[in-house]
């Protein structure tokens, strides 16, 4: 009988390791995602989201992005930018929320959400807007 309980002991404490080994790689609790990690690479991202998401933007002659800033949106603050491009008689921006430092939402801005911003040329997404159109 006791050789069982050691044995059990021994079983539980082996299973109890191994459990602990294991969430380290990935399959125990995981830890939560910081929403408003800072998207670092914010522009790479945008030409890839453009790339593989053609938008209303094609055939801009200009682009425009403002710098990632903290906007309180409902009772949660996310990181956004702005996006402005402007063609042969248009112009357009579009707001870009971040969750988790990724594009999580690409929508239509309104004035008041973009009409302070300051923006800074975003050449690299010419190239991007200029081959989408040849696509259609």
């Amino acid at each position: 009988m006791a050789a069982s309980r050691a044995l059990s002991a021994c079983q539980l404490t082996t299973l109890a390791v191994s459990l602990a080994a294991c969430s380290e790689l990935g399959f125990g609790p995981q830890q939560k995602p910081d929403p408003n990690a800072s998207p670092t690479n914010y522009k790479a991202d945008l030409v890839s989201y453009i790339r593989q998401n053609p938008v209303d933007l094609l055939n801009a002659r200009e682009a425009a992005v403002s710098a990632p800033a903290l906007k309180q949106f409902g009772n949660e603050s996310r990181y956004f930018v702005c996006l402005r491009a402007d063609g042969e008689g248009w112009r357009k921006e579009k707001l870009v929320v971040f969750f988790s430092g990724q594009i999580n939402q690409f929508v239509d801005a309104s004035t008041d959400q973009c009409g302070a911003v300051a923006y800074q040329p975003f050449p690299e997404l010419l190239p991007v807007l200029s081959r989408s159109s040849d696509k259609k």
